[in-house]
């Protein structure tokens, strides 16, 4: 296997003595463009050249490898992107290796990615392809992975026909009977070779479907290349805070629970303590040496402090009203039932139970009154409070890290991982409609967009993401009300065995969403789409089990054992105007983390004459012609019937 150990010497001390460009592929997400800020920090201390691409589709690695691949770079990194395909073949990596006879001057990659499972022929591929994640979990990594004998046979997983191993007839009638039963000894053994093989691929065959059947996330890539930075002695709190939105944005996107997200947490805690606990420290004013005291407290007010906050998690708080935030909260929505006008009366009783004027609630946030301000945490957590309103500790508080620097600066990663990825979403929608040599010039001022949001120095590019945000959060909150009082865009019975949500361009219509953004320009990037899936899917849910309608009472314990399909709008091709959807697959409520649509998808697709498009990394979300949908929908039923 080809993970590596020491970050250090096989990885970064290795692509510094090559001297020569390096060509960086970087996922359009968040965590990837904080793993990619660490790294650039290490590149330029190190004055070691380098080529980054942001990539959102597969064409975009591959278009940007063809651009790069004759101009000298003999290394490529890959951050949250290609760990799922088989990047020896995917790239054509055999040509560019039969022009080059000295094994030293063949490319070399370098796999950061936390999707998993991992392409099994990338973790057993020794000469070219090495895989970057924690030293300290490459042996809980190598448990995951089938044995190499499992996998591969020197004579067994050969593909040539076994017709063509078989002894021809001998013609010759004057055989002795000692030819003819060499003959059948010949015949017998090659008898049992073949069913030896169909054993051998059979085995191989559960064995790969075992593996590949659920796609999970591992550690951050932020973590590990912050990691990186700390073994080199280069971390500092702004890299560090760049590990801890990429954290945090993998819990946000429901891409890891709550417990690994605390797993990792407790990593950086550590961290935290050792690079702050200075800037922590009073300073003592009746220090002798007045210049020392200056020095340090300058040094403490000019630089960033960390520190560690059970923080308030409802959604955009400093940046929004009370009322709203609270409003605007998945898990508020869900604990008051805010999409009827009991749950909103709940609200507002809630909000005088924490003894908040209604002006106060109103204003922004950072506009209320201090006194109270101090007062909410300790009244929301108020056990009476609880179980008055049916919502617990774990839906409003989460234990994060804030960044503080100055007076006034005090910034969450919640809110900018918000922020990011609604100015990706955005200006990902401006390439839905083009051609894929354009793409990459678009994606490379999405990239520098979103790269701007994370400037804590500079926050202008960060408050416009904010406010994008918000009305992205109305449009879906909106989205999801509409669905909830009429039935026509969902289906869900005995006679299909998944909840399928469909969206036209109808829905978008509405003055209330349209501000400039059509239907296909909303459901643009996939992390976002999967996750309003999911949001949807808790709402129907609980709606259902609060009904007062006995009937879809009744079916809100067997929608919990149910996947979700969202198919939505998603672009225009240029043939005809005609409309791409994208499908989006999400586990079922009781096993919402076991996401296993990656080969039921691909599974379906080839039942159905492979009329859908796997252009993501995750193939749990497809593009598919919108003629082709009920195609593929038939095939799905079928592969889960089984």
């Amino acid at each position: 296997m080809v993970f590596i150990r020491d970050l250090k010497r096989e990885f970064f001390e290795f692509i510094s003595k090559q001297q020569r460009r390096l060509l960086v592929f970087v996922h359009l997400d968040v965590d990837s463009l904080c793993a990619w800020k660490i790294f650039q920090h290490l590149l330029q201390c190190e004055h070691i050249i380098y080529t980054c691409l942001p990539v959102l589709y597969k064409y975009d690695l591959e278009n940007g490898h063809i651009q790069h691949i004759n101009s000298g770079i003999k290394t490529i990194i890959f951050i949250n992107c290609g760990s799922t395909l088989d990047l020896y073949d995917f790239l054509s990596l055999d040509s560019i290796n039969n022009n080059n006879n000295d094994d030293e001057n063949n490319l070399t990659l370098f796999v950061l990615d936390s999707l998993r499972p991992i392409e099994h022929r990338n973790i057993y591929d020794s000469k070219q392809i090495r895989l970057l994640i924690l030293p300290n979990k490459i042996d809980i990594e190598k448990k995951r992975v089938p044995q190499y004998e499992e996998l591969f046979h020197e004579i067994y997983d050969d593909d040539e026909n076994d017709d063509d191993d078989e002894n021809e007839d001998n013609d010759d009638d004057n055989q002795s009977d000692d030819e003819n039963s060499t003959n059948m000894r010949i015949e017998s053994i090659e008898t049992r070779n073949k069913r030896l093989k169909r054993q051998w691929l059979k085995r191989r065959d559960k064995a790969l479907a075992n593996y590949y059947k659920y796609r999970t996330h591992s550690y951050s890539s932020a973590l590990i290349m912050f990691e990186l930075a700390y073994l080199l002695s280069k971390d500092t709190n702004e890299q560090l805070w760049y590990a801890i939105i990429g954290v945090t944005e993998q819990l946000l996107h429901g891409r890891i629970d709550r417990d690994f997200y605390m797993e990792q947490l407790n990593i950086l805690q550590s961290h935290v303590l050792r690079l702050n606990h200075n800037q922590n420290s009073i300073i003592n004013s009746n220090d002798d040496n007045n210049n020392t005291s200056i020095i340090n407290s300058k040094l403490s007010m000019d630089c960033i402090n960390i520190k560690f906050d059970e923080d308030i998690n409802f959604h955009l708080l400093r940046h929004w009203s009370l009322y709203d935030s609270i409003y605007y909260t998945h898990d508020m929505i869900i604990s008051f039932k805010l999409w009827s006008s009991r749950g909103l009366s709940q609200l507002k009783e809630f909000l005088a139970d924490l003894g908040i004027p209604k002006r106060e609630y109103e204003q922004y946030y950072r506009d209320m009154n201090i006194k109270y301000k101090l007062n909410i945490k300790k009244q929301i957590l108020n056990k009476r409070l609880q179980d008055k309103y049916h919502y617990t500790t774990n839906t409003i508080i989460l234990p994060t890290f804030l960044l503080t620097s100055g007076f006034t600066l005090k910034l969450s990663p919640q809110d900018i991982v918000y922020s990011v990825m609604s100015t990706l979403q955005t200006s990902s929608s401006t390439t839905t409609t083009t051609t894929s040599t354009s793409i990459m010039i678009d994606l490379t001022q999405c990239f520098s967009l979103a790269l701007s949001c994370l400037n804590y120095n500079q926050l202008e590019q960060y408050i416009n993401g904010i406010e994008l945000e918000k009305i992205y959060t109305k449009k879906k909150h909106y989205l999801i009300e509409t669905l909830l009082q009429s039935d026509k865009n969902l289906t869900f019975n005995n006679t299909i065995p998944f909840i399928l949500l469909k969206f036209d361009q109808n829905m978008f219509n509405s003055s209330i969403i349209n501000d400039n953004i059509k239907s296909y320009e909303f459901f643009t990037h996939p992390y976002q789409t999967y996750l309003f899936a999911r949001h949807a899917l808790n709402i129907l849910i609980s709606y259902t089990s609060s009904s007062t309608n006995i009937i879809k009472r009744k079916k809100s314990k067997y929608l919990k054992n149910l996947p979700l399909i969202l198919i939505a709008p998603y672009s225009l091709t240029n043939k005809e105007h005609e409309l791409i959807e994208i499908v989006v697959g999400v586990p079922s409520f009781n096993n919402i983390m076991m996401n296993s649509f990656s080969t039921l998808f691909e599974t379906a697709d080839r039942r159905c004459g492979n009329v859908a498009k796997f252009v993501f990394f995750d193939h749990s979300v497809l593009l598919l012609q919108e003629q082709h949908r009920q195609k593929f929908i038939d095939a799905l039923m079928f592969v889960l019937a089984k």
